[in-house]
């Protein structure tokens, strides 16, 4: 077995067909298709249902890929982690970040890995927090930077980034507007503007978002911008995390205004596998959260100490 037939097998299980994958390894479907012919040969067993269309991983095959995919993952891992002692950071980093992050955080990334490591290729994808643990569980990310709520059940490692309040956000000429606090139960009426997929992803949200004398419009599918332009442009209230006043205007801003109820926060950490053993890399995302977020929300482990230790 070489890391070359894991490789193929791994190519072709993304791309269900033995010519796209043959390309994307850079070798003729010939080559491809005999390199894994020999392997199930060798460790006899059918990767593949050939007869599918298109094709698809026999049961066995699903955890001998999955096992492959860790396997070449930790092989990459090793060979930057001695790279990365020799010389700069390179290779790629693959980073993920839940939509509530990404449009505080992106904008920014780009501009301080370049300063660090100016040779690294760096991916970021904005996706909802499942898919993030799924795919970072599978080895095709690298870090996540998600809610800690999300964490609860799975074997990932983290670290507590920061801690935030949640805030009202009330259009401009709302009874709520000008207030500098407002209190729970004086979100009971009125028109609220509600992100399905954010709000009700934090109970001490739901409390609110769901009471029967507000009146109700939700967004199924979109951003926390496209929410704020809904109430920008009809009137009403939402909820948002405190870190996002950074994406508003000026005159946005004087329509946030903290929630006095200590149960409305969030926290967000940055998550990786088990066997992750790049350090420096760690340290140099942990570095960019820590030049954005404003340091009253930064969590003490990541103020107290310099560097993180693997």
């Amino acid at each position: 077995m070489t890391f070359q037939q894991l490789e193929y097998i791994v190519a072709v299980d993304k791309s269900r067909h033995f010519v796209n994958a043959a390309t994307a390894c850079g070798v003729t479907q010939s080559t491809l298709s005999s390199t894994i012919a020999k392997l199930e040969q060798e460790i006899d067993v059918i990767i593949f249902d050939r007869s599918k269309h298109p094709i698809e991983p026999t049961p066995m095959g699903k955890r001998i890929i999955q096992q492959a995919e860790v396997i070449l993952h930790n092989s990459s891992e090793l060979r930057a982690m001695v790279q990365s002692e020799r010389d700069d950071v390179q290779g790629q980093l693959r980073l993920g970040m839940v939509p509530s992050v990404a449009p505080v955080l992106f904008p920014h990334f780009g501009r301080w890995l370049s300063m660090q490591a100016p040779t690294l290729a760096t991916h970021i994808y904005e996706r909802a927090p499942h898919y993030l643990i799924e795919a970072l569980q599978r080895s095709e990310l690298d870090m996540i930077i998600v809610d800690t709520a999300d964490l609860k059940e799975t074997n990932l490692l983290s670290i507590d980034l920061w801690t935030e309040r949640f805030m009202l956000y009330a259009a401009n000429g709302h009874p709520l507007y000008n207030r500098e606090n407002v209190r729970p139960e004086e979100m009971m009426d009125g028109n609220i503007w509600t992100l399905r997929s954010f709000h009700d992803h934090y109970t001490q949200l739901t409390e609110v978002t769901h009471q029967p004398t507000l009146r109700q419009s939700f967004l199924e599918s979109g951003s926390l911008q496209t929410l704020i332009a809904a109430v920008d442009a009809n009137g009403g209230f939402t909820l948002l995390p405190e870190i996002f006043s950074r994406c508003l205007s000026a005159e946005q801003c004087k329509g946030m205004h903290p929630v006095s109820s200590g149960k409305f926060f969030r926290s967000v950490s940055l998550a990786f596998r088990p066997d992750y053993m790049r350090e420096r890399m760690l340290n140099i995302v942990i570095d960019a959260v820590k030049r954005i977020i404003p340091q009253e929300l930064l969590s003490s482990r990541i103020t107290k100490f310099e560097k993180i230790k693997l």
